[in-house]
């Protein structure tokens, strides 16, 4: 069988939404499209500059964060990451023009469990939700239900049941003509573009193996667990340090992961699931417990995605140890290389270079990309929703992590249809939540 064909996926996946061509030229039209900003921590305030220095006919409504302080200092926080940028060279936005897209006196503010109910009643076209993992499914099921188009952060989901609510949710947003963009930026990024392009074209044959690697020098979050006056046991010090837990997170595989396995997704053709998922991993045993909540600091997952093809996940949060963020997919005739952080090539199989992305394929920045496309379509009247490949990705980064805490092997098949492991809170609230125990292989138990 060629190995670059897909195969078919379960029932509960359907048929990842085609994503359609858009445009990056200069919207036409004055009409400012209205932003409302859901999750003023650092992924929230830097996705709103990313959004204003993609398109500056754009206005700032509404932010919403469940803590005071977080909402209290993320506009001047978004204002001095653009004072910074500048400085460097790296932005080309006038101060003007960035003044009238975020006019602080004029933004609104809400906090609260409902924050986002208030903001979803404000004239807003589209929300920016970059809060915890955990809340996403449902702020996305609300965000909908409010006939809002979005910027979903990955990843969309944290466990199962999650996946398929969000399946469920981006059928209605669909039905409902709405615009729907993910924080996957490798797939807004051109050098990464044309690589992809290149592979399913065939330039590197038919696909052997693949390999992705976040292998990260640090620990995420280690500065910033410093609410030391909050117990660790309280639901407010697990959702302010949603990094280091399981609950909050999906943990780091789900969590940050995800970027890498979604693109080999990518250059496999988006639906080609695997058969059978063995993993391992485990904590540093230097990693304070329960401050640093109750996740893994590495994995390591074998997926196999028949025909004899095997995809390896590697994933490592560990401070002094090799940093490597990349992925790779060997073919017949040669081998696909990819870093966000570093070159975009592809060698025949004695590693003769055969086509590398130049400089001129790593503008504009995808981070801005990914917003053009989804404001353009907006505009244009235009159909996009990319949340269907993404949670084909996460459900890659799920199985795995499953497969990791219980050092069990099983059929990818059997998560899809049958898990029901959830790992939210039947209510969001504030109160005492042990901190769990970490995943003992072994012992943990499937469901």
């Amino acid at each position: 069988m060629d190995r670059r064909k897909f195969v078919e996926t379960g029932a509960i996946l359907g048929a990842a939404a085609t994503l359609p061509k858009f445009s990056f030229a200069s919207v036409k039209g004055s009409d400012k499209i209205k932003v409302g900003l859901v999750g003023c921590g650092g992924r929230g305030t830097g996705a709103l500059l990313n959004m204003i220095c993609a398109d500056s006919n754009i206005k700032l409504v509404a932010i919403a964060d469940l803590f005071k302080d977080k909402v209290d200092d993320a506009l001047e926080r978004v204002s001095k990451s653009y004072a910074r940028r500048v400085k460097r060279g790296r932005i080309s936005l006038d101060e003007k023009s960035f003044e009238e897209c975020l006019n602080k006196n004029n933004v609104k503010k809400f906090v609260g469990w409902d924050a986002i109910d208030q903001l979803l009643k404000e004239d807003i076209d589209v929300v920016i939700e970059a809060t915890p993992p955990v809340f996403r499914t449902p702020h996305f099921e609300k965000i909908v239900e409010a006939g809002k188009n979005a910027f979903l952060e990955k990843p969309v989901c944290i466990d199962i049941v999650q996946a398929r609510k969000v399946l469920e949710i981006s059928k209605k947003a669909s039905e409902k003509g709405l615009n729907i963009v993910c924080g996957t930026q490798r797939r807004f990024h051109r050098g990464y573009e044309e690589i992809i392009k290149r592979v399913q074209n065939g330039e590197i044959g038919d696909i052997m193996a693949a390999q992705c690697y976040w292998n990260s020098s640090d620990y995420v979050g280690r500065a910033q667990l410093n609410h030391e006056e909050i117990p660790v046991d309280e639901v407010e010090y697990q959702v302010r340090n949603w990094f280091s837990f399981i609950w909050t997170s999906g943990d780091h595989i789900v969590e940050q992961h995800v970027h890498n396995l979604d693109v080999v997704m990518w250059a496999l053709g988006d639906n080609r699931m695997p058969v059978d998922v063995r993993g391992m991993g485990g904590r540093s045993t230097d990693l304070p417990y329960p401050k640093y909540g109750d996740r893994f600091s590495h994995f390591a997952i074998d997926f196999d995605m028949g025909d004899g093809l095997r995809l390896q996940s590697y994933c490592q949060q560990d401070p002094g140890c090799q940093s490597e963020v990349t992925e790779r997919v060997t073919g017949t005739k040669g081998i696909m290389y990819t870093g966000l952080y570093g070159k975009q090539l592809i060698t025949d199989l004695k590693g003769k270079v055969i086509f590398q992305a130049g400089p001129e394929l790593q503008r504009p920045e995808c981070m801005e990309r990914e917003h053009s496309a989804l404001l353009n379509s907006i505009r244009s009247g235009g159909r996009i929703n990319t949340v269907d490949k993404l949670v084909n990705s996460c459900l890659l980064a799920i199985a795995g992590r499953m497969s990791a805490f219980s050092g069990k092997k099983f059929k990818f098949d059997w998560v899809v249809k049958k898990s029901q492991e959830s790992l939210a809170p039947e209510k969001f609230e504030f109160v005492k939540k042990p901190v769990g125990p970490v995943p003992v292989p072994g012992k943990y138990k499937l469901v």
